[in-house]
Order: structure tokens, then C-alpha cells, then sequence
């Protein structure tokens, strides 16, 4: 880190926006814990974006910044994925919403536009520390085989939890998102962890296991206190809880943040506009991601 740079002012800000929602959430304030959810988030995601860019000198909101907004609704859209299962197997639900459709919508929107960003945001901030140590590392060589495994396991999982919906599958569509995406983004060379670990750099891929623990500690603390907020219906020691969260549901933020980077690179893959770096500023040319063998 260098010594003279000086803490960006939108720290402050994203500082100001989680302090200030707290007062006001513990105020009593209707619109605060209506939105606390998705306010918070904002504010955390500029205060953790400051200290990258104070450690880095660069940073998704200082230096990438059309590739941070393209993330919003890919974040969206990542994890409607979600919602859609969910929809069968009725996991968690919502509470307390807004009566007004617009502001629920909204609501909606804003809160699920933060879980992509927040995630890579505090990866990013992760790796600033322990990136260095997990590159150029032993190479693992994953061929051709184990990408159609990958693919073709996740998939029928994916398919099951589908065909035969029920709470005490909970845990497939963390699993079958992941390996589905990790086979077919590493097939058509658009970023997977394979590719990286036949390079022999682990550093994202530890960063983000690591960044789906914080957030997803965060992500239930906040909504403890939240008016709008969700609640969760697992068969798996629903009683022993932290916070809302059953205890074991806290090993899917270990996947759900793998996963998410995959599905960010394949949507991604799919739009129109292009860059030459993602928003963790890794490139989308495979020669730097990693040939498949």
C-alpha cells in the first residue's frame, strides 16, 4: 500500500450511509426499515471500494466503473436464478413488504443489485492482503473430462431439485449452480476456477470463499434487525440459528460466492459491450485465464 494516498471521500460517504442507517433504523424511521437491507449494502459497498482503492490505487468504483454498473443487473439477474428455485422448494420468504407493488418492486431490485458487487467488492479487499501468496503456486492440470463432469453433474442436479421440489434439497441448487457453470464456463473459456488453478493461482478463488463467509455473516446480521426482511424454512437444525440463518446454511455462502462469480463471467460473456478487464480487473482473454488441456 502506499503511504500517500489518502482515503477516498466516498468512503467517507458509504461510512456516513451504513452509520447514519443504523441511527436512523433504531430511530424508528418507516423508510429505513423498509429499505435498511439494500441501504446498508450501498454503503458498505462504497466504504470497502475506498479502502481498495487506498490499498490498490485502484478500484471497481475509481478506475472500473462501467463494468461495476453492467453488474447491477447481472446481479439481478444472478440471482433470480435463485428466487426461481426458491419458488418451488420455499426455503426462505419475505416479510413485511411494502403494500405499494412500485416500492416493492423497487425494494426488490435495489437489494439484489448489491449481492454481486458486495461480493466481489470484498474479495477484492481480501486479495489485497493474501493474493500475493497464492499465485504462482503448484499447478493442478483439470482436463477435458472433469469440465463434462463438472457440467453434466451439476446439470442433473440442478434438474432434480426441479423435478422433485422439497425443502430437504435445500442444499442442490448451491451445489449443481456451481459445478454447472464451472463446466461450462471452463469449456467455452469465459473464466473458471479450473483454468486458474492450472495456472496455479488461487487467489481468487480463496478470496471469494472467504468473501461469501463475511457477507453472508453480514447479510444475516443486517437483516436481523431489518423491518423488511427474510426468514428461512430448512429442515437441518432450524432452531440452532445465528442470527435468522440456520447454523449449517452458513457452509452455501462458501459456494453461493464461487458461484457467483461464474454466472457474473457467463452473462457477462453474453452482452453486447466489451472490456479488457472484469470488475475484480482480471481479463477476459483466455490466454490469460487458462488453456484447457
Amino acid at each position: 500500500m502506499n503511504k500517500n494516498r489518502r482515503f477516498p471521500f466516498h468512503g467517507i460517504v458509504g461510512a456516513v450511509i451504513i452509520v447514519g442507517g443504523e441511527i436512523l433504523l433504531f430511530r424508528g424511521n418507516s423508510w429505513v426499515r423498509t429499505n435498511f437491507t439494500p441501504l446498508v449494502w450501498t454503503g458498505y459497498i462504497i466504504l470497502i471500494d475506498a479502502l481498495i482503492a487506498l490499498r490498490k490505487g485502484e478500484s471497481p468504483l475509481t478506475t472500473r466503473r462501467v463494468e461495476f454498473f453492467i453488474t447491477l443487473p447481472l446481479s439481478i439477474i444472478c440471482w433470480y436464478v435463485f428466487e426461481g428455485v426458491n419458488l418451488l422448494l420455499k426455503n426462505w420468504s419475505y416479510v413485511n413488504l411494502p403494500e405499494n407493488t412500485a416500492a416493492r418492486y423497487i425494494g426488490y431490485g435495489w437489494a439484489y443489485a448489491t449481492i454481486l458487487p458486495a461480493i466481489f467488492i470484498t474479495a477484492e479487499f481480501i486479495e489485497t492482503f493474501i493474493g500475493d501468496r497464492l499465485r504462482d503456486c503448484r499447478a493442478v492440470h483439470f482436463g477435458s473430462k472433469t469440465e463434462r463432469i463438472f457440467f453434466v453433474t451439476g446439470f442433473l442436479l440442478f434438474v432434480i431439485t426441479l423435478i422433485f421440489p422439497s425443502r430437504y434439497l435445500c442444499p442442490l441448487p448451491w451445489i449443481s449452480v456451481l459445478l454447472w457453470f464451472e463446466g461450462m464456463n471452463d469449456r467455452i473459456r469465459i473464466g473458471s476456477f479450473s483454468a486458474m488453478f492450472r495456472r496455479g493461482d488461487y487467489s481468487l478463488f480463496v478470496s471469494l470463499i472467504i468473501s461469501g463467509l463475511i457477507c453472508g455473516f453480514l447479510w444475516e446480521f443486517w437483516n436481523f434487525w431489518a423491518g423488511t426482511k427474510w426468514h428461512y424454512h430448512v429442515p437441518y437444525l432450524p432452531h440452532v440459528k445465528i442470527f435468522e440463518m440456520p447454523v449449517l446454511g452458513y457452509l452455501g455462502f462458501l459456494s453461493f460466492a464461487l458461484e457467483c462469480y461464474l454466472m457474473y463471467r457467463f452473462f457477462r460473456y453474453l452482452t453486447p459491450l466489451r472490456s479488457t478487464v472484469d470488475v475484480l480487473g482480471r481479463g477476459w482473454n483466455i490466454a490469460i485465464m487458462g488453456e484447457i488441456s
